[in-house]
């Protein structure tokens, strides 16, 4: 019977207006491989302009955001790691405001 998959942050490093992040999995087949996960920040730190994932291995692989895996990934770091949650949801209510706002001024 297949395992269910299973994330474990290993260590994550806050570094002026980068963070890196690296990613544990266990996919379901019990295979196990490893990601490198970084951030990075506008000059105040209050908000991510961009967000990269690497699968290592032998070999460096490129995984896209908006992918399966790349969702799931990023949905267990904002889920681990209270800053990366907190600024994604300051990101998001400045977004609303900014949508009210430019309701109200047509």
């Amino acid at each position: 019977m297949a395992q269910e998959a299973k994330f474990k942050l290993i260590n994550y490093k806050l570094s002026g207006t980068i963070t890196e992040y690296l990613v544990k999995l266990h996919d379901e087949d019990g295979e196990v491989a490893d990601y490198h996960i970084t951030d990075y920040y506008n000059k105040d730190i209050n908000e991510i302009t961009s967000t990269k994932i690497w699968e290592l291995s032998n070999r460096i692989h490129d995984v896209k955001n908006d992918s399966r895996l790349g969702i799931k990934i990023l949905g267990f770091i904002t889920s681990e790691h209270f800053y990366r949650n907190d600024v994604l949801e300051s990101m998001y209510v400045k977004e609303m405001e900014d949508k009210i706002d430019s309701h109200y001024e047509k």
